[in-house]
């Protein structure tokens, strides 16, 4: 019997992925789980935590295709290392972006207010999937809504619950469920057709992560046709662990 390709088992020599079904959506590779896929990568090669990981996608990936992710160090100090990522598929760079590891922060991350108040996630319903709950994707993620402010255009917010049904990093799996602006803006413009990650980002500020993770989706702009936006993770609901933001392509319907 084979073993299972990466999420659910290791990566291939030399870093190497198969793009399947359960990480794809709409037979596209879901931009969370490129984002989780070179966090690995970055945390493997460094040996090190990732704090730091921004990701430029230059062009989608398809359900099928072979993906070959590189890791080069391109300076190195006492503490924190820098890498460059670059992931390549059928010869042409599909995601490329830069990385930096080093050691966790000590002791409790300081922050302007608190966490949101919400009803734990098994009082939640699923949040809904345009192929469907249970499919693609939605197979490997659990999220729960646990408050949405919808339809308000760029005042959109939506506090989200988040678990992955596989075992990674605590900073893998902040990188694969931090992928939730698209959701809010389909959520915030009914009237879009699609939604395409141009860059997004995760800070990692440190601290153990909970299975449960509370995301705090937020809108911070919109211009023409690209939009910005932000997710606030809080490990258990209660203690904050990362940061991300996402730049969108927005395509009217």
């Amino acid at each position: 019997m084979s073993t299972p390709g990466w999420p659910r088992g290791g990566l291939d020599a030399g870093a190497g992925v198969t793009v399947g079904a359960e990480i794809c959506a709409h037979g596209i590779l879901f931009g969370g789980w490129g984002l989780g896929l070179l966090a690995e990568v970055a945390q493997r090669s460094a040996g090190r935590r990732l704090s730091d990981l921004s990701v430029s996608y230059l062009r989608p990936v398809a359900e099928g295709a072979r993906l070959e992710v590189g890791c080069e160090l391109l300076a190195a100090g006492r503490s924190l290392g820098h890498y460059r990522l670059d992931a390549v598929d059928g010869g042409r760079t599909a995601l490329t972006g830069t990385a930096v590891a080093g050691p966790a922060a000590a002791g409790p991350v300081a922050h302007a207010g608190g966490p949101p108040r919400v009803p734990p996630p098994e009082d939640c319903p699923e949040r809904s999937y345009l192929s469907g709950p249970g499919t693609s994707t939605a197979g490997l993620l659990d999220v729960r809504l646990a408050h949405e402010e919808a339809g308000t255009g760029v005042a959109g917010s939506a506090l989200l619950w988040a678990r992955v049904r596989c075992d990674l990093a605590g900073e893998v799996r902040l990188a694969v469920v931090s992928d939730h602006v698209p959701y809010l803006l389909r959520r915030a413009f009914p009237w879009l057709a699609r939604v395409a990650t141009v860059s997004a980002s995760l800070r990692v500020l440190g601290g153990p992560v909970a299975e449960w993770i509370l995301l705090e989706v937020s809108l911070v702009a919109c211009a023409g046709r690209t939009a910005v936006g932000r997710v606030v993770m809080w490990s258990a609901g209660t203690s904050l662990v990362a940061v991300a933001e996402q730049t969108t392509r927005l395509t009217p319907g």
